[in-house]
């Protein structure tokens, strides 16, 4: 049977996750995380921040152990999309609380993927690697509003990421960046 190509397998995510971003919610591909340290191939953005790391049969899982670090440092949930390939190692090297989707073609030709573990949200993330995910003029309007400002114009990003991490509490600061990400969506398509 013809391998399942990355194209093939991203397609077939991204259908399945348009059809929960209806019911609200935003999705991201090449999601940079942690200042370009990872980048999640999928990210739905609604109530939770979830990630979707896809390996195709033609890709190998040399950067998940990377990976796995800074998407638990981030994000909510985290589903690992294979395909029949990789389903042993992945049950192997994923923590329990990601998820797991198996992706098959069909004799007809169509790829089809089903649940093998459901993705459980979890409380590893870190303030500071959920502030990088704004953008540095995003990260300043924040501290401004927050009533932490001015911010001098020659502030780090990472200075920035610093005091939002600590100034703002976990979930207010997880909001505003899920609006930043929510509004970022809504200007491009604009």
């Amino acid at each position: 049977m013809k391998p399942i190509t990355e194209a093939e397998l991203r397609q077939t995510v991204r259908e399945r996750l348009e059809k929960r971003a209806a019911r609200g919610g935003r999705v991201q591909e090449e999601l940079t995380i942690e200042q370009g340290g990872a980048r999640a191939d999928l990210a739905l953005c609604g109530n939770l921040l979830e990630a979707y790391e896809l390996k195709s049969d033609s890709d190998s899982f040399a950067r998940l152990h990377n990976q796995i670090h800074a998407y638990n440092r981030v994000f909510d949930r985290i589903t690992l999309v294979i395909t029949e390939k990789h389903e042993a190692a992945a049950l192997a090297i994923a923590p329990y609380w990601w998820g797991i989707w198996c992706a098959a073609r069909l004799k007809s030709g169509n790829v089809i993927i089903d649940q093998r573990r459901r993705a459980q949200a979890h409380q590893h993330q870190d303030p500071y690697s959920l502030a990088s995910l704004l953008w540095r003029d995003e990260a300043a309007a924040l501290l401004n509003d927050a009533g932490l400002g001015p911010i001098p114009s020659r502030t780090t990003r990472v200075q920035l990421y610093e005091r939002l991490s600590v100034a703002l509490g976990f979930e207010r600061l997880r909001e505003h960046v899920m609006d930043a990400l929510a509004q970022r969506k809504a200007s491009a398509a604009a």
